[in-house]
């Protein structure tokens, strides 16, 4: 009988470990914290770099607080990282309710659309419209070579004047204005604010 309550928790144990933990979502994140810790608010869920593989960790701790672009991870013990690449985060992060950096960041992927700017660790990307072959901004901007995703359309078309020629890369005078940004996934680009010139 032991033998048989032995191999059956063993065999709990390793079903255990096949099953890859993920923090719960918003909705799902007050029912957790609930069943786990009291007060509630002392719910954590954060991913854990001690092992570099998709793991995260629960457990009752008081609430965190850190400032914007960075959040929380297990390492073994709580630590500050900064957000990922793919990630931002604008404003002070806290661990009641989060468990990574807030916002995806913008993919710049759309018809016509490029990177301008990848951004940090607490800004979007910024995108603009690829002028080369043509594309032009749908709505008028505060910038006209760029736009933020987060808080602009940033939608291309491909541009055709009033005499309906498609509206070329010589039609757009973009003036240099600030540093080259260097991505190893874009290569040099040009910081640059652009005027649309009309013809007469």
């Amino acid at each position: 009988m032991d033998m048989f309550i032995l191999l059956t928790v063993l065999k709990m144990l390793s079903f255990n470990e096949a099953y890859n933990f993920t923090c719960p979502s918003q909705a799902h994140w007050n029912l957790r914290a609930k069943s786990m810790c009291k007060p509630q608010r002392n719910y954590t869920c954060l991913f854990n770099v001690t092992f570099r593989v998709n793991i995260y960790r629960d457990r009752c701790s008081r609430p965190r607080i850190l400032g914007p672009g960075y959040k929380y991870v297990f390492q073994p013990n709580l630590n500050r990282a900064t957000c990922s690449v793919t990630r931002f985060q604008p404003f002070i992060f806290d661990t009641i309710g989060h468990s990574d950096c807030t916002y995806q960041k913008s993919l710049c992927n759309s018809l016509g659309q490029e990177t301008y700017e990848t951004g940090n660790t607490t800004v979007d990307r910024k995108c603009i419209c690829n002028t080369d072959s043509g594309y032009l901004f749908v709505r008028n901007l505060k910038n006209q070579c760029y736009c933020n995703p987060s808080t602009e359309d940033c939608s291309c078309y491909l541009g055709i004047n009033p005499y309906n020629e498609t509206v070329k890369l010589k039609d757009i005078k973009c003036y240099d204005d600030m540093k080259m940004t260097r991505s190893r996934y874009l290569g040099d680009r040009k910081k640059s604010s652009c005027i649309l010139l009309k013809k007469h």
